[in-house]
């Protein structure tokens, strides 16, 4: 089977070509290690990464929420953290039409397929289980900090 949208995903394994098995999900798992954190998602729903908005970019003001945080799919709210799992049977036109219709509103068809590739691949270079947080325009490993 040759998907468009899951062949354009750079280093995928051949094996979730025909089912993609790691995505993100929004989670409260290390919510809290940050003063700013918040999670207005639904606990285990499908996150994607838009990116930054402009007015962050084009100001250089990156106090906006959207430049440290997920977007539910469903919910079309904001999480700062997202947890990459696997064991999710769907195939790369599902998970795409799941972002489409999410995204609607929010942006373009052409731009929601972007949005679900880059997130797919953000996804793939991770463990299953890792919490990932953004800042900017970086996706790093959420880690336990000690409390002071």
């Amino acid at each position: 089977m040759v998907d468009p949208m899951v062949d354009d995903v750079p280093d995928l394994p051949s094996e979730w070509r025909e089912k993609i098995m790691k995505v993100l999900i929004a989670t409260t798992e290390l919510q809290g290690l940050d003063s700013e954190d918040f999670s207005r998602t639904v606990p285990g729903e499908l996150v994607v990464d838009v990116g930054p908005c402009q007015d962050a970019t084009a100001t250089d003001d990156w106090s906006c929420a959207c430049s440290r945080s997920f977007v539910g799919v469903s919910s079309g709210q904001l999480t700062t953290t997202a947890k990459v799992v696997d064991g999710i049977a769907v195939d790369g036109d599902g998970y795409r039409a799941a972002v489409m219709q999410g995204l609607k509103h929010w942006c373009c068809p052409d731009c929601a397929r972007d949005i679900a590739r880059l997130s797919l691949s953000i996804a793939h270079q991770w463990d299953v289980g890792t919490v990932l947080e953004r800042s900017r325009s970086t996706i790093r490993a959420r880690e336990h900090r000690m409390l002071s």
